[in-house]
């Protein structure tokens, strides 16, 4: 058994398109539409030999969620990781571009972190192993 993918609701598929493609450098694999289910999605790859996907899907009819990403009392999905060679040059370049980032803090089982929400405040941490 393997990883495939993970799939995140988001309101605006290409806004969250350029977020994923700008931020973390993901290349758009397929494009899905889905009468059955009313969604309309897009499979992204990071890496052409990697087998892990993101799947971003806009439902037609949005219902907001309300989690709290940092609650870790609150069952649910609380972020996504993807590590980097470098945090200190990663965070830069982010907040030159603009993104809302949190300050970098150094970790246990990883060296150093910080985190920067997507278009629709999902929690995105980027490492440093």
């Amino acid at each position: 058994m393997k990883y495939h993918h993970v799939a995140l609701s988001v309101s605006d598929l290409e806004k969250s398109l350029k977020f994923y493609k700008e931020v973390f450098g993901f290349n758009e694999e397929k494009r899905i539409k889905r009468e059955d289910l009313r969604i309309k999605a897009i499979l992204l790859k990071l890496n052409p030999k990697d087998d892990l996907h993101l799947e971003l899907i806009q439902p037609q009819k949005l219902i907001e969620n309300k989690d709290d990403f940092f609650n870790l009392d609150i069952l649910g999905l609380k972020h996504v990781c993807f590590e980097v060679e470098n945090v200190d040059e990663k965070h830069k370049e982010l907040k030159a571009k603009g993104y809302e980032v949190t300050g970098i803090k150094k970790g246990k089982s990883i060296k150093k972190y910080f985190f920067i929400k997507d278009p629709d405040g999902f929690m995105m941490e980027i490492c440093e192993k």
